[in-house]
């Protein structure tokens, strides 16, 4: 399996999320794993103690030249050589048990699927465990059932928990930066589609939640525009009926929106709450119909909001 480790001036994040993979593979283990570093950040980092006791492969590549978010991962990709990708952000980390959880997964089951889904912890940038994301079974969800998941949970997949075949990179292609910020999402459709996924209840990493993250920053009207040529997409595939792909999005836009309206709920900023909420007014958003899964919160918070205009 290859790790690769997209990197962008979080030396600390860095260097923690190679400790998660190097500290824990009993040195036997070493001959299965590659890791790959690709550095995006501003200056090199110094990785070469971290890999004193490997014994397996190991690349370390600083770009000179920054090349972007989406880049960067394909540029982490296209130098991975394993059976296997997991694609592991420097704000990220395995658990202690989570290599060889994955290891032995893919050991045991890996003739036999492309696509594997684990658990995460979410955490904050403290590393404190907030709560925990675990599929409900072990079980192979067919490609109709798996786009199914992902198309009405906009947080169905937590990016280090996916493991998937490498030459799936060359049947469906490699991150479209066309899909911004919402370029995961695209993928994981295309692998979907296309195979299905393994869904495993046990947690392999920790998934960093924090407020500097770019995410807060992707709650406007330009990401519906973004998802919805994703949902549009997911038709092209023919899996899902067009009503049922409808209610897919409708409750995949609610969920999407409420979670933003939430981000900044809880830190008491009413006005861009305020605004992230105003998205359930735009046509396109209207045009989907309310969403039974997520109305009682829609309500909770729009009552919330209120409150918190009054109040000033």
């Amino acid at each position: 399996m290859s790790v690769c480790i997209p990197a962008y001036n979080r030396p600390q994040g860095l260097v923690a999320a190679v400790r998660s993979v190097v500290a824990a593979l009993p040195p036997e283990y070493h001959d299965q794993v590659n890791i790959i570093i690709t550095d995006d950040s501003t200056t090199p980092a110094a990785v070469a103690d971290l890999f004193a006791a490997w014994s397996g492969h190991w690349h370390y590549q600083h770009n000179t030249q920054r090349l972007g978010m989406v880049a960067n991962w394909n540029a982490s990709l296209a130098k991975a050589s394993g059976e296997f990708i997991l694609l592991l952000h420097d704000d990220d980390y395995l658990l202690p048990q989570g290599i060889t959880t994955i290891l032995e997964t893919l050991s045991k089951y890996g003739s036999q699927f492309d696509v594997f889904l684990f658990g995460v912890h979410l955490v904050n940038s403290h590393q404190r465990g907030l709560r925990r994301q675990m599929p409900r079974r072990q079980e192979w969800l067919p490609p109709t059932q798996a786009l199914r998941q992902l198309l009405r949970h906009s947080s169905f997949v937590r990016f280090p928990a996916l493991v998937w075949r490498r030459s799936l990179l060359n049947e469906v292609g490699y991150f479209d930066p066309a899909y911004g910020e919402a370029t995961d999402l695209y993928q994981w459709l295309r692998f979907f589609a296309q195979k299905g996924v393994y869904t495993v209840p046990r947690a392999t990493a920790a998934y960093t939640i924090h407020d500097q993250a770019l995410t807060m920053g992707m709650f406007h009207a330009q990401t519906l525009v973004t998802l919805g040529r994703i949902f549009a997409a997911a038709a092209d595939f023919s899996l899902l009926s067009a009503e049922e792909l409808r209610q897919c999005q409708c409750d995949f836009f609610h969920q999407f929106i409420l979670a933003g309206t939430w981000r900044f709920l809880r830190r008491r900023q009413w006005q861009q709450a305020q605004a992230v909420y105003r998205l359930f007014d735009l046509p396109e958003v209207m045009a989907l119909g309310r969403s039974r899964r997520w109305q009682a919160l829609r309500w909770l918070f729009a009552g919330w909001l209120w409150l918190g205009a009054r109040l000033g």
